[in-house]
């Protein structure tokens, strides 16, 4: 497992090494790297900083590797949540100026129980489990990443854990692997693990059997034996798919070393919002249903503009369907149910809200109460940086659909473009625009994307 996660760090580095004695030279740090053999200062690695110090994270190795943990969380994305997913384990690397010196994976509520203190809990995430205090299960909450990271890193702390690093991935990452690698078969568990059939295996063994964190170590192993097998080209190959994940921003990294963090930022590596001028919309959604809901649950967004002279007009329509066949879970079969979603509409800062509606009904803007139960009558807004969040409970019971619309206006925008986010977690999305009546992009959101239009 620790092979697989930690080439997060290097993949730029194995990138870079495919020519000459560049390339031999990054080669040999990677293997010294992975392989635990690194020594910070030698000529190896004096070589590869003058190739390749352009590329991301290369000149701060020995920062990376000075005695440094990172946390990796494994997120499952059948339970969305802000940075991809609900956080139900974890692993912890060790890196030392050999390289890396320990892995272990760990269960969330390990350290969650060595809380002391109190810490009052997002409202949201108050209404929907009512008790009253803040762990570190649910603290991937902020929209931010730059931010969401150095809470989880304080949580962590809080409960025993030294951080200087957090690394997030989701199911759908290892997923991925499996597509890409095949079928795995775990030594101490009779299982035979594929892409289909690892997120119920791995629900299974952690709501009935309550082996969870064992069960995702024989896999790391099972996974780790299988890329040993698939040689250095596969191996490349297998780093490029990663990379991509990178740069799509399904894979997000958060360090506390503030010169490595903004590098990772300028990359798009850190889940930041950014700083768009143009107009901007990013969706997030957050399950606390305590279901795996997102298994079933699809999306489709319609945004739709009348350019006025001094005023932009939009209205934002967004659908869910939900395909769950029972309200509820039914373990060891079925874990998605009703979607209980706390929805965040991030855009630019200025703009002016003029409704929100669930189906037919309109939502007045009010704060939401630190009671439990959810408070689906309202919506409420804050400001953040450059940016207005709506946020609102949006719910879809199973075998059901439902569409929200926002009304809004950005007063005095000279705006020609947006810049449309997908959450983490989100494989894609159908998105609409229409720009004065016409039809403008019809496309898959998969990725961050950029639309222009003309006035």
């Amino acid at each position: 497992m620790k092979k697989i996660l930690f080439i997060l760090l290097v993949s730029g580095l194995i990138l870079g090494s495919l020519g000459g004695g560049c390339g031999w030279s990054a080669a040999q740090v990677a293997r010294g790297i992975l392989g635990g053999q690194l020594k910070i200062k030698n000529w190896e690695l004096k070589i590869t900083r003058w190739c390749f110090g352009g590329l991301p994270l290369v000149n701060q190795l020995d920062r990376l590797l000075d005695n440094k943990t990172y946390v990796v969380l494994l997120q499952n994305n059948t339970e969305l949540r802000a940075s991809g997913g609900f956080m139900g384990s974890y692993v912890v690397l060790g890196a030392k100026g050999q390289g890396l010196s320990d892995m272990r994976v760990e269960d969330i509520y390990q350290p969650d129980g060595q809380l002391v203190g109190h810490v009052d809990p997002p409202a949201p995430i108050q209404q929907a489990f009512g008790q009253g205090w803040w762990k570190l299960r649910d603290s991937n909450w902020d929209v931010d990443f730059s931010v969401a990271g150095e809470q989880i890193a304080w949580f962590f702390e809080q409960g025993g854990e030294k951080v200087d690093g957090v690394i997030a991935i989701n199911l759908s990452f290892v997923n991925l692997l499996l597509g890409y690698l095949g079928e795995v078969k775990t030594v101490t568990y009779d299982e035979r693990v594929t892409a289909q059939n690892l997120a119920n295996l791995a629900q299974t063994y952690s709501e009935v059997n309550k082996e969870k964190r064992d069960f995702l170590g024989a896999v790391g192993a099972a996974l780790f034996e299988r890329i040993k097998t698939i040689g250095p080209m596969g191996q490349i190959r297998l780093i490029g798919l990663i990379y991509k994940e990178l740069q799509n921003g399904q894979i997000l990294i958060w360090m506390k070393d503030k010169d490595v963090e903004q590098e990772i930022l300028e990359k798009g590596w850190g889940g930041g919002l950014g700083n768009y001028g143009g107009d901007y919309l990013y969706i997030v959604e957050s399950n606390l249903g305590a279901n795996k809901a997102n298994c079933c649950v699809q999306r489709m967004i319609t945004q739709d503009l009348q350019l006025d002279e001094h005023v932009i007009r939009e209205k934002l329509t967004i659908k869910w369907t939900n395909t769950s066949e029972f309200s509820d879970p039914k373990p060891p079969v079925f874990w998605g149910g009703n979607y209980v979603d706390y929805l965040r509409i991030i855009l630019p800062k200025s703009a002016r809200i003029q409704s929100v509606m669930a189906e037919s009904k309109l939502l007045v803007e009010k704060p939401l109460d630190y009671q439990y139960g959810i408070q689906d009558d309202r919506y409420q807004v804050e400001e953040k940086d450059r940016f207005k969040i709506i946020g609102f409970w949006a719910v879809v019971l199973a075998q059901q659909s439902l569409t929200i619309q926002a009304s809004y206006q950005l007063p005095d925008a000279n705006y020609s473009s947006i810049l449309v986010k997908r959450q983490p977690g989100i494989e894609s999305f159908p998105y609409k625009l229409i720009v004065e009546g016409k039809v403008v992009v019809s496309d898959t959101i998969d990725r961050d994307k950029e639309y222009t239009w003309t006035k």
